[in-house]
């Protein structure tokens, strides 16, 4: 029995989390196993860091006709030699659940999302072995509940043994990382400036720390303005003008954004970033505070994710970040067992609205009311809500169950069915269903 008990320890050590930042431009993946410090991110060149995989597909056919598709660089530089047909903008095909006409078939928004995964995925395998994925965490750029749908039925079909699929944005991930990094990185508040093809995206995390847990929260702003255009044809004077004014431009929004704040640390992402440009800015953002550049930030925060929903750690008891996206209570129910009640938790705060779900069963012992205890993680006072099932007799022998599913449709409302589930051939179920809604507004 203790020999059965190491070996369990030991496979679920050597289990591996997989964060994948897909976007419409590009990917990227990072891994790592329960007890490792940092994650690692797959690069398409040994020992170099090159973690961009272009998001695009191309179907090259061979001389005997046969077609094999290709991914990333290795696609692009088929369809530039006229090789295959180049497929572009698989997030957004998908966004919109359109087909694609590849050739002579027409190829659905899934089965094209599908074939750049699993590839994806594949480059993964030089480092890990497949069966050894516990979870992947994907991120986007924008929450979309079609494409996650399509993500959930794509991971059905990824290796031979069940992993978990979850969903986190660019916000969870920032988050996620910065919590996983020494504290005195985050002593105050933490930017991050994500350069992109349309400008910069900043995203400042603060927290409050007199609550319990510590709610963290992010906010975000667009600065299209910061949009680098094609310069190819400028000379090195008309180059050099525009980059200083575009340095001038974006120190103007970091001491907006530093203006009565204490700043601990600014992260950087994106190759756009250069200290040939952005001399006055860098000089500003390192007063006083620790810099840092780099562009896989996401991926490693989504893979940190991962990990804290496979191996919880008491980061996840301690820290909470809180978004118009989560639910902002922690939502359970006090049930006797036996001669002592215990306190059973139901839907968690911090959980996204589109995963915030559980179904389980209860006896009704006393009478037909459920209630449930709702605690902000504000600080506010816990509060109480009564659901009473209307037409049920309670027998008060055990014979009455139920069942309970909380689900959200929306980040507004909690939406609880009960299901009269009877009790075996004895008692049979009466069919009957109550439905409730709980606004978050009024919880929060």
């Amino acid at each position: 029995m203790l020999i059965d008990r190491a070996l369990d320890e030991i496979t679920k050590k050597n289990k591996v989390v997989v964060g994948f930042d897909l976007g419409n431009d590009y990917s990227q993946i990072s891994y790592c196993r329960q007890n490792q410090s940092m994650p690692d991110t797959v690069s398409l060149v040994m020992g170099e860091e090159q973690y961009n995989i272009p998001t695009l597909l191309c179907r090259k056919n061979d001389v005997e006709g046969e077609s094999a598709w290709l991914i990333g660089r290795e696609a692009l530089k088929a369809a530039k030699e006229g090789q295959g047909v180049l497929v572009e903008d698989l997030l957004r095909i998908a966004k919109n659940n359109v087909s694609v006409k590849v050739g002579t078939d027409s190829l659905s928004a899934e089965y094209l999302l599908e074939i750049f995964v699993k590839k994806a995925l594949a480059i993964l395998y030089a480092y890990i072995v497949s069966d050894d994925i516990a979870a992947v965490a994907f991120t986007m750029k924008d929450t979309n509940t079609d494409i996650m749908e399509m993500l959930r039925n794509i991971s059905k079909h990824i290796g031979q043994r069940k992993m978990e699929v979850y969903f986190l944005s660019h916000e969870d991930c920032f988050f996620q990382y910065i919590i996983h990094q020494p504290q005195e990185m985050w002593i105050h508040d933490v930017l991050l400036y994500d350069y992109k093809s349309d400008g910069i995206k900043s995203y400042l995390l603060s927290m409050n720390r007199k609550t319990n847990p510590v709610a963290c929260f992010i906010d975000t702003m667009q600065y299209p303005q910061m949009k680098i255009p094609d310069l190819s044809d400028k000379n090195e004077t008309t180059k050099g003008a525009f980059f200083k004014q575009l340095d001038s431009a974006l120190l103007e929004i970091v001491r907006k954004n530093c203006d009565q704040r204490v700043i601990t640390s600014v992260f950087l992402l994106g190759d756009s970033f250069s200290k040939d440009w952005c001399r006055e800015s860098l000089k500003y953002m390192c007063r006083g505070r620790r810099v840092f550049q780099g562009n896989n930030l996401f991926s490693k925060g989504a893979c940190y994710g991962a990990r804290e929903r496979v191996y919880p750690s008491t980061l996840s008891t301690s820290y909470v970040y809180l978004s118009e996206d989560k639910l902002r209570a922690n939502i359970g129910m006090t049930c006797d067992r036996g001669q002592t009640e215990v306190y059973y938790p139901i839907l968690d705060a911090g959980t996204n609205w589109y995963e915030a779900q559980n179904t389980f069963d209860v006896m009704l012992v006393k009478n037909n009311t459920i209630t449930l205890n709702i605690s902000p993680v504000d600080g506010r006072k816990t509060r109480v809500a009564r659901i009473s099932l209307e037409g049920l007799k309670v027998r008060g022998n055990k014979t009455n169950r139920v069942e309970l599913r909380f689900y959200m449709e929306d980040a507004n409302a909690v939406q609880i069915e009960i299901t009269d589930k009877g009790f075996g051939e004895f008692f049979p179920s009466t069919g009957q269903i109550w439905k409730e809604c709980l606004p978050l507004e009024a919880i929060t």
